[in-house]
Order: C-alpha cells, then structure tokens, then sequence
C-alpha cells in the first residue's frame, strides 16, 4: 500500500471587494454621471430637445439597471 501524500492546499481568495476596486468604481459612475450630465446640457444648449431626452432615457436605464 502507499500511504497518501499531504500536499499543502492553495490558498483561496475570497471574493471580497477591496478599497481600491470601490474607489475605482465609484469614480468612474461619477464620471459617467457628469458625462450624461453634460452631454443633456450640452445638448439643450444646441436646440436639440430630442437628443437631450435620448440622452437622459439612456442614463437612467443605466444608472437603474447597476442600482438593482
């Protein structure tokens, strides 16, 4: 018979998030936010009503959707 061999097991990373990764991320909803912002005053601006309505359409659906 041969006796089992204990092999060390690999450490798991958990899936935790870390401070980095959510500061990242909450700089870059920031600045999808002012982009959107911009973008509908930007657009009113030009004369543009309708652009401007596709525009914040298009914002809430994705400010919704990573909110949920």
């Amino acid at each position: 018979m041969v006796a089992p061999q204990h092999v060390p097991v690999a450490r798991v990373h958990s899936g935790a998030a870390n401070g980095r990764r959510v500061l990242f991320m909450g700089i870059l909803l920031l600045l999808i936010a002012v982009a959107a912002v911009s973008g509908i005053v930007f657009a009113m601006s030009s004369g543009q009503p309708q652009v401007a309505l596709i525009i914040g359409l298009v914002s809430a659906a994705f400010f919704s959707r990573i909110r949920c």
